[in-house]
């Protein structure tokens, strides 16, 4: 498996995966692309067959890890006990989720994040889709729109949509960009031009969200005369909370991921090279990040052959099983040292 582009946002996929058994690789692609189901039936069935031969405890490591990511505890008590029995080893104990919070990881953009580039419209759909897919399974989101070159009516109505379900869920959104955002609906609207009304909801709704009241009751007077209708009320919500810096405490050279990882732009991995500036060895943790997509997996590969490039170590610990799996098949075991998380 090889791919090799030298534009911008393209990545290189090393030669590796013909050491991996097939089920893992398989498993390990169907749930960077999300889908999980489909994932979870390769797995259970090659379990079941029995046909891994000295890859069975990653197949099964990987099975367990898919249930937790999942919420499926009664599954994972089942197979466990299966598991004991067949290999009379001692099977993986179920481990609570911890309750997500605005942390560390934030400031890398690996918690919950999804990026916007190019012209938010109907070729976002994906991304706001992906951003929803977040909003509904965790408390944090961090959004950027730093990239962001247009706007048209479809992809702001789909944009506000996402960011009012948000604010039902109480899913906290970060965002970085979100005045350049704000100027490119401004841009995009005319006051007395009666059209474009999900731009004008989304530059109020931003606005609010941002905690700008002054902006906020000057567009929606405009929107008022614009419509022919009542202004919009300036809402008391909570100030958007900020991403923390990392603690003064934290080990020098670790640098964390977290959450999930979906379509991510060079944002974390350009953070990660700032930090590994002057750093012969850099550990990356990634005992809380659940899932990185393929995309986002691909330029974390790039990242770190840059870094190797440099003369910098790279040490990558605590990956699921499932990460670790995908880390194997686009050859990131290469060009960093990859831990194995036991279980």
């Amino acid at each position: 498996m090889e791919q090799e582009d030298d534009s911008p946002g393209q990545f290189v996929i090393r030669e590796s995966s013909a050491t991996l058994h097939p089920v893992v690789e398989e498993a390990a692609i169907l749930f960077a692309n999300d889908q999980d189901e489909a994932a979870l039936t390769t797995l259970e069935a090659a379990a079941a067959a029995d046909g891994q031969g000295a890859e069975a405890d990653q197949v099964w490591g990987m099975l367990f890890d898919l249930y937790q990511l999942m919420g499926k505890r009664e599954l994972f008590d089942k197979r466990a006990l299966e598991y004991s029995m067949k290999y009379e080893k001692s099977p993986p104990t179920w481990v609570e989720p911890a309750p997500q919070t605005l942390g560390p990881a934030l400031t890398t953009g690996g918690t919950a994040f999804v990026a916007f580039t190019g012209t938010l419209g109907e070729s976002a759909e994906q991304t706001v889709k992906q951003l929803e897919k977040i909003v509904a399974g965790n408390p944090v989101a961090r959004v950027e729109f730093g990239k962001l070159q247009n706007v048209d009516a479809m992809g702001a109505g789909m944009l506000l949509k996402a960011m009012q379900a948000a604010r039902k869920r109480k899913c906290e959104l970060v965002m970085s960009g979100a005045e350049k955002l704000a100027e490119l609906l401004k841009n995009s609207i005319e006051i007395g031009k009666r059209e474009d009304e999900p731009v004008w909801m989304l530059l109020l709704e931003l606005y609010q969200h941002m905690a700008q009241q002054d902006p906020f009751e000057e567009w929606a007077v405009n929107y008022a005369i614009t419509f022919e209708v009542s202004p919009p009320s300036w809402e008391n919500r909570p100030p958007p909370k900020q991403p923390m810096a990392v603690p003064a405490d934290a080990e020098p050279d670790t640098f964390p991921l977290a959450g999930e990882m979906y379509s991510a732009g060079s944002d974390a991995f350009r953070q990660m090279v700032d930090f590994s500036g002057g750093r012969e060895n850099v550990l990356i943790d990634c005992s809380a990040l659940r899932r990185m997509d393929f995309v986002s997996a691909g330029l974390f590969l790039n990242t770190l052959t840059n870094l190797q490039i440099t003369g910098c170590s790279v040490t990558i610990r605590n990956p699921n099983q499932l990460l670790y799996a995908l880390f194997g098949v686009l050859g990131i075991n290469q060009v960093a040292h990859v831990e194995r998380r036991k279980f």
